[in-house]
């Protein structure tokens, strides 16, 4: 997850259905090796900082998710796979087509920030 002044930057592939930026680990990489790497490659984002969160269990996937720390001035750019790129406010998420897992992700998190 990547967050920055109360928005979390989605990604998509279509411009229809956004997720967090990420992916799965190379063999022999760690999970904040693959965090960076997943965001970099997906984003250009370099981050400042990579903090591992909590871990979430989907349906089918456990789930890793570390929160990157970006610059403020920092600009976000579509590569690879990815085409569209949304910062967004976790209460407007609800505008656009995420997965359940992806909503649960989120919510979790913000929650966890007021606490």
């Amino acid at each position: 997850m990547c967050v920055r002044e109360g928005q979390v930057l989605l990604v998509s592939k279509d411009g229809m259905r956004w997720a967090l930026p990420g992916g799965r680990p190379d063999s022999d990489e760690a999970l904040v090796e693959a965090a960076l790497r997943e965001l970099r490659e997906e984003t250009a984002l370099d981050a400042k900082s990579m903090t591992d969160a909590f871990q979430f269990i989907g349906a089918t996937t456990v789930h890793h998710v570390f929160v990157a720390t970006v610059g403020k001035s920092a600009q976000a750019k579509a590569r690879n796979e990815i085409k569209y790129l949304l910062w967004t406010p976790p209460h407007k998420l609800s505008r656009v087509e995420i997965s359940p897992t992806t909503q649960a992700i989120v919510q979790q998190y913000f929650e966890g920030q007021q606490a």
